[in-house]
């Protein structure tokens, strides 16, 4: 590519340009003191794009990292012949997946932020971001600007991952060289559970090491050892390759230790302890990812299904999460077709349907075309007749779109259908309160599903000697289990574990879990069932009977949780302080009495179901499913509890929620596949995988129910429901366009909300006696 002066940008449409996050896999510390370490850029991005005026987005030259980037870009520029975008054209920049909630994770937001600004204004000036010559453009500039904002520390490992992507092989002095990770090899990131400034660190570390060069030396030699290791590792088949990976990684937190202990700062925190020996006892390997050594800790297998158990260890023991999927060898500095979406729509509820979707169309980036697959004859009879039997025609349900929900920093339109007036419109306003405390911020459990198998007594065997001969044959049966479905396995599902429960002396069940990957998984779940029950005839002398899923998804939950700053909770007449003291009170009741729970948990469904039936999964599964959950711990109870928190004054500040529900659903087959309108919902929410639409129908659920409490602790649940409510009325009545509004409202001044009513109000409004 040659340079040469462009076109003014004011002639050019300036798209989107996004970078992404990155991790150091090892090599963090060593590498500010010369040696090389291992990065991969994670697919978490920063997204600079020209503010939409419609969602009320501003530029934040404030930002350290996006000012030094326009003044050195900028310069750039000028001083290559090409225009610069005027100041009033500093981009928005989005940062989608680098927080948890409202916490920060450690994945080089500023790098990426940095990069993706460099990236605009190059991208304004016609040059293009994908090519070999402008990323080595970006990398220099975007570098400086990086150090100057960060007052000279950092190594620049996490600018050049942003900027070139992939997993590269870092040294300071500039080497960048690409490097491919093993297929052997998997990768997973645990929240070690606490912000940690990187900055402040290496600082505490220079310190101690003025204070004791020796022993600095030491670690740093520590350290970079364990980089040579770990490169060495990659190059060499999985056996000799893994044990290599555990040997780095061991000598990487012995270099560690060192470094904490001259910095006398805490690097390796008590949680971070607890993962490497979890990671230690499961046989896998691991360390803290980043030189700042409290967010994320990064774990290394050689099978995605032990990272899955250990995850599950250190969940339900421990609460510690395995953060949701990051992608490793993300692609570097590009060009976007269209900013990431943006959930705040003003003023939706006030346009036409029209309207409304040619706004979700430009949030989504999808065709206004494809929104006709949500007409009432979307489904046409033919498709219909091949989906369930003796069809007479077809169910029409309203369809919407909740509005401001952002989930672990991303944005969703959430599509839910549903006849009850204000699920919607309260979801909305709920998601807009959670929105200013950061968000929801959510993981999910495994795709684990449970196929069952019944043993019933046939003859003398006693029932001890029956679960000894199918606990000795768990290996077989987890065989037979994956080959009765390749394609599964291929995917990276399949046979995960064997169970077995005594239920009396003559009954048996035997429980294979299953990874069913993006899909629900009945139909699979059910083969595998049918699959094993000759063998376990054959090895138990018992006779298998019933062959069948478990609809008790109780291993594929998804948790969220949010903070609702008490600002956002005040009403005209109750300080949001009191509210989140009454909304707490609410959930302790819940908590204390099934009769209150069950009504809590139906306001939960109403968001859930909602999303369930509008992406075409099965609504009566995740029903039975949850209120088994519901009453997993021997007695019936509320799927989500909230509490007010207080600052060291006493003082309330916010309100903290929190939800797990079963969400076994799926993304592939069934309804997903044949009907439009839920292929619709599917798109509409950027076709997300199926833990992450598991997330976000909890979210939906968590939102209804903070809707739902905040009007019982307020006005009460009637007049929040009043309005609708008599929309509905008129609408029965035959009210028609302007009408409606007119009879809803003299419905509501009258305080009698009923169908013979509106008929009088309707007959008096037509011959103008009203």
């Amino acid at each position: 590519m040659t340079d040469k002066p462009s076109p003014p940008p004011s002639s050019v449409s300036v798209g989107p340009v996004s970078a992404p996050g990155k991790s150091f896999l090892i090599g963090e510390y060593a590498v500010l003191e010369g040696h090389e370490a291992v990065v991969t850029a994670v697919d978490v991005r920063a997204h600079a794009h020209t503010p939409r005026d419609q969602h009320g987005e501003r530029p934040d030259p404030g930002s350290p990292f996006v000012a030094a980037a326009v003044e050195l870009v900028s310069g750039w520029l000028r001083g290559h012949g090409h225009e610069v975008p005027a100041p009033a054209s500093i981009p928005v920049v989005t940062t989608v997946g680098f927080t948890a909630g409202a916490r920060k994770l450690g994945l080089g937001s500023s790098a990426a932020v940095t990069a993706a600004v460099v990236g605009w204004y190059l991208r304004a000036a016609g040059l293009d971001p994908d090519t070999p010559y402008v990323r080595q453009v970006a990398y220099s500039i975007a570098r400086e600007a990086h150090a100057i904002a960060q007052e000279g520390r950092g190594s620049g490992a996490d600018v050049a991952s942003a900027v070139y992507g992939g997993t590269i092989r870092f040294a300071r002095d500039g080497g960048v060289q690409p490097i491919e990770l093993p297929s052997w090899l998997a990768i997973g990131f645990f929240d070690a559970g606490a912000p940690a400034s990187t900055t402040s660190l290496v600082k505490a570390v220079e310190t101690g090491a003025d204070r004791d060069p020796a022993t600095y030396e030491a670690a740093i030699a520590e350290l970079a050892s364990a980089s040579r290791r770990f490169q060495s590792a990659l190059e060499e088949r999985p056996a000799t390759g893994f044990g290599l990976i555990q040997e780095a990684c061991a000598t990487h937190n012995q270099g560690l230790r060192q470094l904490q202990d001259i910095a006398k700062a805490s690097i390796l925190t008590e949680r971070i302890e607890t993962i490497l020996g979890a990671a230690q006892w499961a046989e896998l390997a691991a360390k803290p990812a980043g030189a700042g050594g409290g967010d994320l800790v990064v774990v290394f297998a050689r099978d995605p299904a032990l990272l899955d158990r250990v995850a599950v260890e250190l969940y339900h023991r421990h609460d510690i999460a395995l953060v949701r999927k990051l992608e490793t060898d993300a692609a570097g500095l590009r060009a976007e077709p269209r900013p990431p979406v943006n959930s705040r729509i003003r003023g939706l509820f006030k346009r036409s349907i029209p309207e409304r979707r040619a706004a979700v169309a430009v949030a989504t980036g999808l065709e206004p075309a494809r929104f006709a697959d949500a007409d009432s004859g979307a489904l046409e009879q033919d498709t219909a007749e091949h989906m369930i039997e003796n069809v007479i025609g077809c169910l029409s349900l309203p369809i919407g779109v909740a509005t401001n929900f952002r989930l672990n920093g991303r944005d969703y339109l959430v599509p839910m259908c549903v006849e009850e007036a204000s699920v919607v419109a309260a979801a909305s306003n709920a998601a807009k309160m959670i929105r200013a405390g950061g968000g929801f911020a959510g993981v999910s459990d495994p795709p684990w599903m449970i196929a069952q198998v019944q043993l019933v007594r046939v003859g003398p065997r006693a029932v001890e000697d029956v679960v000894r001969a199918v606990e000795a044959d768990k290996q077989a049966l987890l065989d037979i289990a994956d080959d009765s479905h390749p394609r599964l396995v291929a995917r990276g599902g399949g046979a995960r574990g064997v169970e077995v429960r005594t239920l009396d002396e003559d009954t048996i069940v035997v429980h294979m879990l299953i990874d069913c990957r993006d899909a629900m998984g009945a139909n699979l779940l059910n083969t595998v069932a049918e699959a094993i029950a000759p063998r376990l005839d054959q090895i138990s002398g018992w006779r298998s009977v019933l062959r069948i899923l478990s609809n008790l998804a109780d291993r594929r939950a998804s948790h969220v949780s949010c903070r609702v700053p008490v600002s956002t909770l005040t009403t005209k007449e109750i300080d949001g302080a009191i509210v989140a003291k009454r909304i707490e009170e609410a959930s302790r009741f819940a908590e204390l009495d099934p009769y209150r729970a069950t009504t809590h948990n139906k306001g939960i469904m109403n968001g859930i179901d909602a999303v369930v039936i509008a992406t075409g999964n099965d609504w009566r599964a995740m029903e039975a499913s949850a209120h088994a959950f519901a009453v997993s711990h021997g007695r019936y109870g509320p799927l989500a509890i909230w509490r007010a928190v207080e600052d060291a004054e006493g003082q309330t500040v916010a309100l903290e929620g929190e939800i797990s529900v079963p969400t076994a659903v799926g993304v592939v087959g069934g309804a997903t596949r044949t009907h439009p309108t839920a292929r619709l919902a599917l798109d509409i929410l950027g076709r997300p995988s199926g833990g992450e639409l598991g997330l976000i129908m909890a979210a939906a659920g968590l939102a209804s129910n903070l809707a739902a409490l905040r009007a019982l602790a307020t006005e009460g649940i009637q007049r929040g429901h009043m309005s609708l409510h008599a929309r509905a009325v008129a609408l029965a009545a035959g009210a028609r366009g302007a009408e409606v509004e007119s009879i809803a409202q003299r419905l509501i001044d009258v305080g009698e909300i009923k169908p013979e009513r509106a008929e009088a109000l309707l007959g008096q409004l037509r011959t103008g006696e009203g």
